[in-house]
């Protein structure tokens, strides 16, 4: 009878567990490229219940009867746990806000070869030394295209990361020292080149310093573990590519003919003036949260049946009349 209360007991912290993920799911639904938790639940290993000095019992499948062995019950599954929670990377919808600092990632990269899911993100880092590039360990990995100019005309995010280039750079769009003051001037196109407009042709011209963009090509990106709310730390056993490179080796493999459809190249694109929203459905996720919470209320009655039949086998049945 006791088991009754672990059992339901692992349930209630479970479902704790998960409506906490669902809450935070919900609080993040105007957060820029916010990828919601999909909390993922297991159940403890089943055992093996027998009654012991007792030789006579029902047959189980699938067990075999031995003589001289208790007496073979049946399999018990002792409750559920709350293994982890996997961030969903399914692309959100996108919103025009016409601010040439934010910038839409859309991509549709197929799987590798071997079947692999593959994702695309902007790189920013922190960096103590903005002279030289930032060490890979520091480099972290966002959707969030929310971006602003810092007082140094750096491109950052709304959490202090500066954005990177693809060498690694933090991108710097206004520049008193180079004369290069792009402003609200600062273009992106869809291949992620950055782009200012010369003040003397009224041309758009590269930035010499930052060609383009820091975009990342992320293999089984389940490995990706989350820091904050909208940047992932890589803990993969593969490298992450950068896009120059994925690029190379998926036209290398056309050339190739390993595969005949390209799955990196005219798969994906940038928005300039627009980003990308939380990808969290509130309908589903208010569902869901309703749907759990009366999974934890019907816990707690059984905790509360229970309760009242120890109850009473302590101090009713088992008491001695006088």
């Amino acid at each position: 009878m006791i088991r009754g209360l672990y059992t339901s007991a692992s349930g209630m912290l479970a479902l704790q567990n998960r409506q906490e993920s669902l809450a935070n799911n919900l609080a993040n639904i105007n957060t820029p490229g916010f990828k919601q938790d999909v909390g993922v639940m297991r159940a403890f290993p089943e055992q093996l219940l027998s009654r012991m000095n007792d030789h006579e019992g029902l047959d189980v499948p699938g067990v075999p009867t031995m003589p001289g062995q208790p007496a073979i019950i049946g399999r018990l599954h002792t409750g559920v746990y709350m293994s982890e929670a996997l961030p969903n990377f399914a692309q959100g919808d996108i919103e025009e806000t016409r601010n040439p600092y934010d910038l839409a990632l859309m991509d549709n990269i197929q799987p590798d070869q071997n079947g692999n899911e593959r994702r695309l993100f902007y790189s920013v880092a922190r960096i103590e030394d903005l002279t030289q590039p930032a060490q890979e360990e520091n480099i972290r990995y966002t959707r969030n295209g929310n971006w602003s100019v810092n007082a140094q005309g750096y491109l950052v995010t709304a959490d202090g990361y500066y954005v990177l280039d693809n060498q690694n750079q933090a991108v710097r769009v206004n520049d008193p020292v180079s004369g290069i003051n792009a402003g609200q001037d600062l273009k992106i196109n869809e291949a992620g080149e950055l782009l200012y407009k010369d003040p003397n042709t009224n041309e758009y011209q590269s930035l010499a310093a930052h060609p383009r963009l820091g975009l990342a090509v992320v293999t089984n990106p389940l490995m990706l573990v989350r820091e904050g709310t909208n940047v992932f730390r890589w803990e993969g056993d593969m490298d992450v590519e950068a896009i120059d490179v994925a690029e190379a080796n998926d036209q290398a493999a056309l050339a190739a003919g390993t595969y005949a459809t390209p799955t990196i190249s005219g798969r994906y694109g940038m928005q300039q003036g627009w980003r990308e929203r939380s990808n969290v459905d509130p309908g589903q996720t208010m569902t869901n949260m309703m749907s759990v919470l009366r999974a934890y209320e019907a816990n707690q009655r059984v905790i509360t049946t229970i309760d009242g039949t120890l109850d009473k086998a302590a101090n009713e049945i088992g008491r001695v009349n006088g």
